[in-house]
């Protein structure tokens, strides 16, 4: 049987159980392939289903009325896609692959024998949501008073941690297969900006590329330049069996 990339994830952040093993299984009993920029979901289109992502990034954006974008969040093998948007009847952004993708998709009452038999995994996917929305608010921060230097160098971090909850040798470097008019759009700048901006973090000998490829020399150093100091750990400690 395959690992559920969801138990891998979740068991980063609390002890779950053969039973919560099983609850998490169901979700990702069905399997839906998608191609590389294909739309999962389009704004306005009823929310009456969630996705696991299996493999493959996906992305969540937003088009303003003069045809600008902006992009919102990543998710990642493990993640589920916009759980925040499970209290909303129409979605508030579309999505799609960044990537091509194995996603499984399963009805928002899915999650209901979930949050009915393990009071442990629902405090987490609340934690996890809310801390997403921590995510958000800090990158919002970074995005208005951060230099192009200092965006660029937060995002890469971010991505970083966010993927090493599931792939556990990202410390040797992590695939990016965003474009740099999709690293602009998440960061607010141009395509050229973005260009010239990663290039120079390279000759600082903060990273290395090799093709989409990304190595990061000197994390700390980074860390110190954007001020990034954000844990994607979870504070446990109120959890129902603690």
């Amino acid at each position: 049987m395959t690992e559920s990339c969801l138990f891998s994830k979740l068991s980063k952040f609390v002890e779950l159980s053969e039973a919560d093993r099983r609850l998490l299984a169901v979700l990702e009993t069905d399997e839906r392939s998608y191609e590389k920029e294909q739309l999962v979901r389009r704004t306005g289109d009823p929310v009456t289903e969630m996705f696991v992502v299996k493999s493959g990034w996906l992305v969540s954006y937003s088009i303003l009325a003069d045809g600008r974008r902006q992009l919102l969040r990543l998710f990642y093998p493990g993640d589920i896609v916009d759980l925040s948007e499970i209290a909303l009847e129409r979605a508030q952004h579309d999505i799609k692959c960044v990537t091509a993708a194995t996603l499984c998709p399963f009805p928002k009452a899915g999650l209901e024998p979930l949050m009915v038999r393990s009071p442990r995994l629902t405090a987490l996917l609340f934690s996890m949501t809310v801390k997403e929305s921590a995510v958000l608010l800090d990158r919002i921060r970074a995005i208005g008073r951060l230099s192009a230097y200092e965006r660029l160098c937060y995002l890469l971090l971010e991505i970083a941690d966010r993927l090493s909850l599931t792939v556990p040798d990202v410390g040797d470097g992590f695939r990016l297969p965003l474009t740099q008019g999709e690293l602009a759009d998440f960061l607010g700048l141009t395509n050229v900006y973005v260009s010239k901006t990663i290039s120079r973090i390279e000759r600082d000998r903060l990273v290395r590329r090799q093709g989409n490829r990304i190595i990061l020399l000197d994390p700390d150093r980074m860390r110190e330049i954007c001020e990034y100091n954000f844990s994607h750990q979870i504070d446990t400690s109120w959890f129902p069996g603690n």
